[in-house]
């Protein structure tokens, strides 16, 4: 060969060599490859060779997870893509590789449930109506949610009349008793299978999800130690919760006559729960009417002296009550009817002087409605905030209000958020009483009244969820204005 032509092989080698190094394909022929291209969150990571070899190796790496959930398979991530493509000359990486990729970025999937509790439509503070946030639970099985549900439920029905309402075994009412219409939740609820991110809070026991669905938190609940004197309801007021929250977070405990004994510990939750368990009951029961004092003036008896002219009786009524109830609390009752079993008899009392000279004192006020009545809500700590006064309901919308006592009105005024109608009346000897989400009004500011004397009409204006009579007693200044909230119970008893 001679020097040129060795020349011309050396230039053609080298040539191609460069067009190699530049890309290029020297023969412009390569096979196709099938691969996969894996995409996180939508972008590209790469391609591997085989997608059920990177989906198997997910699997194996993570036998913690499979430890921690007792699960037998581990999931790729909800945000990964794996399309098939092909390619001639682009770079295949390892499954590792792409696996430690992806690790490092979002959470692997495991095999279980999503429940969805739609919200629901409710007032805020401001009187809006506004829309809870629907709450996403994750659960392995979900039987662990169909089961906690009901043990959430039966914290506020009780056990025996939630099995015989189920099994349709309830005894029918003959003269007194209690009947449940319907039982429902409030929220929409949906179940779907899924693969669940493992950064998401997963229940696996009954336990754990059952104390979620009632207190919102899974966090330790307070505890207190009984001394000393303690009764179930100076326990809880204290501790801002009410006797009904007390008894749920303590079911061990029947009632609120239940006794406690110094040195038990008693948790005290505040109930958050996660949706609303409706109650409709139909109640016959046999309530006593308690009899009214009539006083009488006798300007020929010393000042301070009294006789009875006539003793008081208590009456016996049967009362017919339709009750709807939210978590164990009534959102609504009405009197369906009532009939009287034994008649009340008014006492007489007459008193030494004039009415001007006596000043009513505790014990000696006039009920303000009808009666028979419902007391809706009590004056104590309910989820977390003090119901101020004494919610009394059953009588109708349009029912007579009356003043407790002698007085004069110092405040008669509407207000849409959140008291509706009011009156505010000052009895004259430190107490003020206020009457809140009346139909109606009849009297006006700086207008004397008497005890017993219609001043408006039930009704539900304002932030009221059903018709009923709010009811305040405040001492020592004016309501949230410098004056202390009392219960009005005290007057009555």
């Amino acid at each position: 060969m001679t020097k040129k032509m060795i020349f011309y092989v050396a230039f053609c080698a080298l040539f191609s060599a460069g067009l190699l190094f530049m890309g290029f394909d020297t023969n412009y022929r390569k096979e196709p490859k099938e691969c996969y291209r894996v995409y996180l969150e939508g972008k590209s990571l790469g391609l591997i060779s085989s997608k059920t070899d990177l989906e198997q190796h997910i699997d194996k790496e993570q036998e913690a997870l499979k430890e921690k959930y007792q699960v037998k398979k581990v999931y790729p991530p909800k945000d990964l893509d794996i399309v098939k493509e092909i390619t001639y000359d682009e770079k295949i990486y390892s499954t590792d590789y792409i696996y430690n990729k992806i690790k490092d970025i979002t959470p692997f999937t495991i095999n279980g449930y999503v429940v969805t509790i739609s919200g629901i439509e409710q007032k805020n503070e401001e009187g809006k109506t506004e829309r809870t946030k629907d709450e996403k639970i994750y659960v392995l099985d979900k039987k662990i949610f169909t089961n906690s549900v009901d043990k959430t439920i039966r914290s506020f029905i009780d056990s025996k009349e939630l099995d015989a309402y189920i099994n349709e075994t309830q005894a029918e009412i003959v003269d007194t008793g209690k009947y449940i219409e319907d039982i429902h939740i409030e929220n929409a609820i949906t179940i779907q299978k899924d693969n669940i991110p493992t950064d998401k809070m997963i229940f696996t026991n009954e336990e754990d999800l059952s104390k979620y669905l009632l207190f919102g938190t899974l966090e330790a609940q307070q505890k207190y130690v009984v001394k000393e004197g303690d009764t179930i309801e100076d326990v809880s007021f204290a501790n801002k919760i009410s006797s009904e929250e007390f008894l749920i977070a303590n079911p061990t405990f029947k009632n609120t006559d239940s006794l406690l004994f110094p040195g038990q510990e008693v948790t005290l939750g505040i109930l958050q729960p996660k949706f609303r368990t409706i109650e409709e009951d139909h109640v016959v029961e046999e309530e006593e009417q308690k009899y009214e004092t009539e006083v009488r003036y006798d300007n020929n008896m010393l000042i301070g002296q009294t006789k009875v002219l006539q003793a008081g009786q208590n009456g016996l009524n049967r009362v017919t009550k339709k009750i709807q109830m939210a978590n164990g609390e009534i959102i609504s009752a009405v009197i369906a009817s009532t009939e009287e079993v034994k008649p009340v008899v008014n006492e007489i009392v007459v008193r030494g002087g004039n009415s001007g000279y006596y000043v009513p004192g505790v014990g000696d006020w006039a009920w303000p409605t009808n009666t028979p009545y419902i007391i809706t809500s009590r004056f104590e700590w309910r989820w977390g905030q003090l119901h101020d006064g004494l919610d009394i309901s059953g009588t109708g919308e349009g029912s007579p209000i009356r003043a407790v006592g002698n007085g004069t009105v110092i405040t008669s005024e509407y207000q849409s958020w959140p008291n509706g109608h009011y009156i505010y009346i000052d009895h004259g000897n430190g107490y003020i009483t206020t009457y809140l989400h009346m139909s109606a009004r009849y009297v006006s500011a700086g207008q004397t009244v008497t005890k017993g004397q219609i001043i408006g009409a039930m009704g539900h204006s304002g932030w009221a969820t059903g018709t009923h009579l709010h009811l305040g007693l405040w001492r020592g200044g004016y309501p949230y204005r410098g004056g202390t909230a009392m219960n009005p119970m005290l007057l009555f008893q």
